[in-house]
């Protein structure tokens, strides 16, 4: 039963049309009337006939209107806002509930970062699929950090310090970066040591310092010389290095199956890892760590994550 409404000094404002929102928040999220009709499956001018009614009814104007361009203005930005997260959560809703309805089969669903995903649980995955044919794995690859209460999903594999208050957590594997490259760039190079990295492309993530601790670690100090280039995402900075690009510093975890292959090589095999101080960890909610087919799913990868530590 839902709780009685407490008595309120004002008279709540009445709703505007929920159709119309639906409408306006499909439009923002495109910025395009065209696509946003695509979309809903109706006109172009059904769109723009119900954001002007909205428009009239919420006595704003919501969009700046030109030729070639559409754009939201300072109202149309923050109803758009917080529309986009209600839809967010009534979207996820309805696939939570009623494909709850519908499954036969009992199912995972892992939020996970994206570099992690691609460059090490996907290529693995296939393997718990076999050992477990009566249940489904849903992979929802994001950095955005999970509210169980409301999204459904049963865990994240986070890469973190660990602190996520409320939630349940294992630890997979501490983390450490390597320098790689590719056997072919090795191979007219002629490393030998540290300094003479001053003749290459030193690639990192989103850690512009990284390198210079790197360096310290092996004694080097005022190191220069060096071209340095960012590629933020992890798992691309990887992809980079296995082209040629340049000598990456990687983490351990996205270059392992490059380095098993032999796609990616360590520059300096006899070099210590420098640890990144962060782990990879398993987090959920307690009563959902101790559903079967997760309990399945946990004992799986943390037997899969042995081979990173």
């Amino acid at each position: 039963m839902l709780p009685m409404a407490l008595d309120s000094p004002a008279k709540p404002l009445p709703l505007p049309s929920l159709n119309a929102l639906l409408v306006f928040e499909t439009a923002a999220r495109h910025q395009s009337f065209t696509r946003a009709a695509a979309e809903l499956g109706v006109t172009q001018t059904a769109v723009s006939h119900q954001v002007k009614a909205l428009e009239g009814e919420l006595g704003v104007v919501l969009f700046r209107r030109s030729p070639r361009r559409l754009a939201l203005t300072a109202d149309g930005q923050a109803w758009a806002a917080e529309l986009q997260r209600i839809f967010y959560r009534l979207r996820e809703a309805n696939t939570k509930l009623r494909s709850a309805v519908h499954r036969e089969r009992p199912l995972v669903a892992v939020s996970i970062i994206p570099s992690f995903a691609a460059r090490w649980l996907v290529p693995r995955l296939g393997r718990f699929l076999e050992e477990h044919p009566n249940t489904d794995v849903r992979l929802s690859a994001s950095g955005h950090l999970v509210d169980f209460d409301v999204e459904p999903f049963d865990l994240g594999i986070r890469y973190g310090s660990g602190r996520y208050p409320g939630l349940v957590r294992e630890k997979l594997a501490d983390d450490a970066w390597v320098v790689v490259a590719a056997p072919a760039l090795l191979a007219r190079s002629k490393l030998r040591s540290p300094l003479d990295l001053a003749r290459q492309t030193l690639l990192y993530d989103d850690d512009p310092h990284v390198w210079s601790r790197w360096f310290e670690a092996c004694g080097v100090r005022d190191f220069a010389g060096a071209r340095h280039h960012e590629i933020s995402d992890s798992g691309m900075l990887v992809d980079a290095a296995i082209r040629g690009q340049g000598i990456a510093l990687a983490r351990w975890a996205l270059a392992y199956d490059d380095l098993a292959a032999g796609r990616l090589a360590l520059v300096f095999p006899k070099q210590r890892a420098l640890p990144t101080g962060k782990a990879y960890y398993l987090v959920g909610p307690r009563e959902t760590f101790r559903r079967a087919p997760v309990v399945a799913f946990r004992g799986w990868i943390a037997g899969q994550a042995g081979e990173l530590r």
